[in-house]
This record gives C-alpha cells, sequence and structure tokens, in this order.
C-alpha cells in the first residue's frame, strides 16, 4: 500500500495552521455555531493542506480547481476512495435540493436579488451540481471502475470548490445585499460540513484512529479500562505546548512553537467506535481537538483532549 503524503513530512509545515481552522470549525460545531463559518474554517484549513501539499510535490503553478481535483484524486487510495465514495456524508451533498448554483455564473448574467432567478439561468448555473449527480450515478450503475471513481472525485472536488467561493463572496452584489444567499448559504454548508470533516481525515492519515495519551488513560493508570478493550498499539511521540494542573488533573496547551514534549499515541481502528464515551468521560473540562505529532521522526496528525480554558 501506498504511504500517505503526511507520514514522509518531517516537519507540521501549513500542515498546522490546517489543524488551527479545523479545531475552530470544530469549536463552531460544539457551540452549534453557523454552519457558514464552519464550512469557511474548513475550507481554509483544506487550503493549507493543498499548500503543502504542492510544496510537497514540488508543483506550485497548477490553478486552484486542478490543485483541490489533483489532491483528492492523488492522496486517497483505494481504501479511502472507497470510504469517500460510499458514505452517507456524499450522498447526501449529492442529493442536496434544489441544486447548489455558481454565483459567479449568476452574477456573470447579471442576477439580480430582488428577483425570481429566471429558470434558465438556475438550470446553467447548476451545471457542476448536475455533473456531479451524473458521474455519481454512473459509478453506482456501471463498473464502478478506476475511471468513474475518478470522475466522481474530480466532479466532487469542482463542486466544493464552487461552494468555497459561493461563501467567500459573500453577500453583496452591485444591487445591494442578498439575504436570501444567505439562508441558501447555511443550508448548503449543513451538507458540505460533513463532507469536509471526513476529507480532513482520509487526506491526513485516518486521525480518527489516533489518541495521544498523557494522563489517567496510559497504561498502568487510574482509567486506562476506557480504551483497554481496543485492539491497537502504543508509540511514543513528541508534541509541542505545555502542561499544567487545574482542580489536580492534568492539562495540556497546545503551542505550534512552544518547546517539545514526551507522550504516547495510542492508534486503533476501533477508536471511532469510542469517541463519544470518551469526550463524555472527559467532560466540560477537555476539549478534543486535532494536533500534528511526532512520531518516529515523522508528522502524524492525532486527536488529543486539551483544556478547554485555553
Amino acid at each position: 500500500m501506498k504511504v500517505n503524503w503526511i507520514c514522509t513530512l518531517t516537519q507540521p509545515g501549513h500542515i498546522a495552521q490546517a489543524l488551527v481552522h479545523f479545531n475552530r470549525a470544530e469549536e463552531s460545531a460544539d457551540k452549534d455555531f453557523s454552519k457558514t463559518e464552519a464550512c469557511r474554517s474548513l475550507f481554509d484549513g483544506l487550503n493549507k493542506i493543498q499548500t503543502e501539499w504542492l510544496i510537497q510535490r514540488d508543483d506550485c503553478d497548477m490553478g486552484e480547481v486542478k490543485a483541490f481535483q489533483t489532491m483528492i484524486t492523488e492522496v486517497l487510495q483505494q481504501e479511502s476512495r472507497e470510504t469517500f465514495l460510499q458514505c452517507k456524508e456524499l450522498r447526501s451533498f449529492i442529493s442536496f435540493s434544489p441544486h447548489i448554483m455558481n454565483h459567479d455564473t449568476l452574477r456573470r448574467h447579471k442576477y439580480r436579488p430582488d428577483e425570481e432567478i429566471d429558470p434558465r439561468l438556475a438550470k446553467k448555473a447548476s451545471e457542476e451540481h448536475k455533473r456531479l449527480e451524473r458521474a455519481y450515478n454512473d459509478y453506482l450503475t456501471q463498473s464502478s471502475g478506476k475511471t468513474e471513481e475518478e470522475r466522481v472525485l474530480k466532479r466532487a472536488a469542482e463542486l466544493l470548490y464552487i461552494v468555497r467561493s459561493n461563501i467567500a463572496h459573500g453577500e453583496k452584489t452591485p444591487y445591494g445585499p442578498d439575504v436570501k444567499k444567505i439562508e441558501r448559504d447555511e443550508l448548503v454548508s449543513a451538507v458540505v460540513v460533513p463532507v469536509q470533516f471526513l476529507l480532513f481525515n482520509l487526506l491526513l492519515d485516518n486521525p480518527d484512529q489516533k489518541l495521544v495519551v498523557y494522563g489517567t488513560l496510559a497504561s498502568g493508570e487510574a482509567n486506562h479500562r476506557m480504551i483497554a478493550d481496543l485492539a491497537g498499539h502504543w508509540e511514543k511521540c513528541v508534541i509541542r505546548g505545555s502542561f499544567h494542573e487545574t482542580n489536580g488533573l492534568p492539562m495540556f496547551k497546545w503551542d505550534p512553537s512552544g518547546p517539545e514534549q514526551d507522550a504516547q499515541i495510542f492508534i486503533s481502528p476501533e477508536l471511532p467506535k469510542k469517541w463519544d464515551q470518551l469526550d463524555r468521560f472527559e467532560g466540560i473540562s477537555y476539549q478534543r481537538r486535532l494536533i500534528p505529532t511526532i512520531v518516529k521522526n515523522v508528522i502524524s496528525i492525532s486527536n488529543i483532549y486539551l483544556d478547554n480554558e485555553c
């Protein structure tokens, strides 16, 4: 199996910035804030991943849309492709109704926010979404070979980029604010955010299967029973930041430029089914977030429970 590109990095680079955006979106989701703002943060994070991937590929001149499509088709290997292509998150994105429209197409055809969109213009502006629908139907009904898979991945990346551009342009138009666009963006973002979270996980080599442990969950400690039943293995790792205690509890504050600290990382494909239980156990004093760790001199992205006050 081809090694995930993230496992070749010795320094986090732009990935650390991507995780800041990811964690901000997680916080928005936890507090039930605007889906559009969470979506915007995740697109910013995916852009940072793309920047680092292009640097490692030594091909920074590729156009934005093509780079996003190529990153997804090249990085997602067979198991990850199947996970993405068969997931409920992608199906919800594809089946979203009404079709997602390209607001650049609307603007170029002098769309006015105070008027009903002409059906012919709506059809033209929805073409990217319809291309994804057709590609996905072909994937489901034909042989589902590599060609069909890549078409879906490219069309999904294309439509995600449309959503990113729509959000980035805001609701301003030459004719005044587009209040309806704010409502549409929020509805679209609600189905896009789960796809973005999944892409983060797949592009960064399944951090949902990794947990940095520095307290009582470690082997031999008081609460190790919480994960003792999971099949997996332990590795030594290095993280950056600072440890402290609050009310007798060990806490960690992540700082990408902070001092190196030794910790352990537990790696298990069974962790995803345990997260809800672990989150409840850790309680409101902690927040589970992603950070870069160093394992055997290379970068590994992992979950960790951080001090919720920091």
